[in-house]
């Protein structure tokens, strides 16, 4: 069995904006937060938890659906906390096309609803750090007030992926265990 879930990655330029903002964030918020790697950072479109060697491949099999879908843009836009900005346990940044990524979402769904079906509605987010501490948000809703209203960055979503997550001391260790690209037009 392995761990495993699907994603968008980013690419290094989305990657160096996101962490500027993790940075921000970092100043006021001392060690109570782990923060995400630079190179970790993903837009997950559905955790499949722990799976074996036959439902990789229909996960496989699903993916290579995505093949016909168009690359498309998104806007990486506000920083937000779940469950609240005020008692954060999650924050994140969000994006604009949640359309285009839950659509991404909807058609995996089809096909592997049995493996790790979730129960709340898709929310496009991209985790950049977990509290872990007693957390002050008044740093939180500082830098979220700068940006308010304004596209950290913009990135391209070409690809989707399977990741295998590993736990370690250190945090999780992602290893590339499948890829697509989705279907290139004119942006």
């Amino acid at each position: 069995m392995i761990r495993a879930f699907i994603a968008i990655p980013f690419e290094d330029a989305a990657q160096s904006a996101i962490m500027k903002i993790v940075d921000e964030l970092q100043r006021g918020a001392g060690h109570a937060v782990k923060w995400v790697d630079k190179d970790n950072l993903h837009l997950t479109l559905k955790f499949l938890g722990n799976i074996n060697e036959d439902q990789i491949q229909r996960v496989k099999n699903a993916m290579d659906a995505l093949k016909t879908i168009d690359i498309f843009t998104m806007d990486l836009y506000g920083i937000g906390a779940f469950p609240s900005v005020t008692r954060p346990r999650v924050i994140w940044i969000g994006i604009k096309q949640k359309e285009e990524a839950k659509a991404l979402f909807d058609r995996i769904e089809e096909s592997i609803s049995d493996i790790n079906r979730e129960d709340r509605p898709f929310s496009a987010h991209i985790t950049i750090g977990r509290v872990k501490d007693k957390f002050d948000s008044r740093g939180l809703e500082k830098v979220r007030n700068l940006w308010n209203d304004k596209i950290i960055c913009r990135s391209i979503a070409e690809r989707v992926t399977l990741f295998q997550s590993m736990l370690s001391p250190k945090g999780s260790v992602y290893r590339v265990l499948y890829e697509v690209n989705l279907k290139k037009e004119a942006l």
